[in-house]
């Protein structure tokens, strides 16, 4: 409640962009260690994470491409303290008819996608056009709907009004459904189908821990897995398709393609990819995240000149 708008887009941009940049910087080393080219303005929006905002695989498939997911959070921080005071605006018994229309306006996404928007030219996979998949699942206006949706399950939990679902059937409930979205059109799979028990687990875990009951996730080992997630995210892609590259390719169709292996060695390798990604997202956690944290995230306090011990207040802290 003493946080300020200010405060709170101060520690995000500290929190994603010194290791987004660092990132797309690897991302353009490998790049050029395999051979292929760089386009500047789809570089250009990347950097600024703007790129999920253009309907071309150009802009999201290139770099980093991971970092798409950026420009949505991006946007989600920039609303977040005008949203928070909306969303605290609700009353407590009308949340979960909240969230219900959040889920419905996940779910109408693909909806209108599928019924409203042209269906070619068609993406490789998926068997739907290239508007319609980034309309679906890269658009960042519309993926927010789910970080409304973390929202408002946040403050169903803060208020009391839970109910207190176990962890145990809301994972299994999760399970269930991204079992039966196997069977669904393809666009409803990417959230439509699994947004329900994702917001149901996510609840359900927040729960148990404020509870005092807490999971397996509260183990140190989860809870250091935790802490290199955002930098484990940011470079497991570049790790797994250039690092595949270096290993040895060829050029299918004007495309560079990895070499494949045995089954044994194959999983070798898989396991091989992992224990490097953990280890460079162990290196920009420690060398990079952290240490800006410390510096930058928060306002530094200046003592008051003349007045022995005294300080002022900047920013809001002492």
């Amino acid at each position: 409640p003493t946080d300020t708008a200010r405060k709170f887009w101060r520690r995000r941009l500290f929190r994603v962009f010194p290791n987004h940049l660092v990132a797309y910087a690897f991302a353009m080393v490998l790049i050029v260690s395999v051979g292929l080219s760089v386009e500047l303005l789809p570089s250009i929006t990347q950097v600024f994470l703007v790129q999920s905002w253009v309907d071309d695989p150009a802009f999201t498939d290139t770099g980093n491409s991971v970092s798409w997911s950026l420009a949505v959070d991006v946007l989600f921080y920039a609303l977040f303290p005008a949203l928070l005071v909306l969303v605290n605006k609700i009353k407590p018994g009308r949340l979960w008819l909240w969230a219900a229309g959040a889920v419905l306006c996940v779910v109408a996404v693909p909806t209108i996608a599928l019924t409203a928007l042209p269906d070619t030219p068609k993406m490789p996979l998926g068997g739907v056009s290239v508007t319609q998949y980034w309309f679906t699942y890269f658009f960042p206006a519309f993926r927010m709907l789910e970080c409304v949706l973390g929202m408002l399950m946040a403050r169903i939990v803060l208020t009391g009004k839970w109910i207190r679902l176990p962890v145990l059937p809301a994972a299994l409930l999760l399970v269930v459904a991204y079992w039966i979205g196997q069977h669904l059109p393809y666009l409803f799979r990417l959230s439509a189908m699994t947004v329900v028990p994702v917001a149901l687990l996510t609840a359900a875990l927040a729960a148990a821990d404020s509870g005092g009951r807490g999971t397996f996730l509260g183990s140190k080992a989860m809870v250091w897995l935790g802490d290199l997630s955002f930098a484990f995210y940011l470079l497991h892609n570049l790790v797994l398709k250039y690092g595949h590259l270096l290993l040895g390719s060829s050029e299918q169709d004007g495309e560079l393609v990895g070499r494949t292996w045995g089954t044994p060695l194959g999983i070798t390798l898989i396991a091989a990819a992992f224990a490097v990604s953990l280890l460079l997202a162990w290196l920009l956690h420690n060398g990079v995240e952290k240490p800006v944290m410390r510096r930058w995230s928060r306002a530094r306090t200046t003592p008051v000149k003349g007045v022995t011990g005294g300080f002022h207040v900047k920013d809001g802290a002492i």
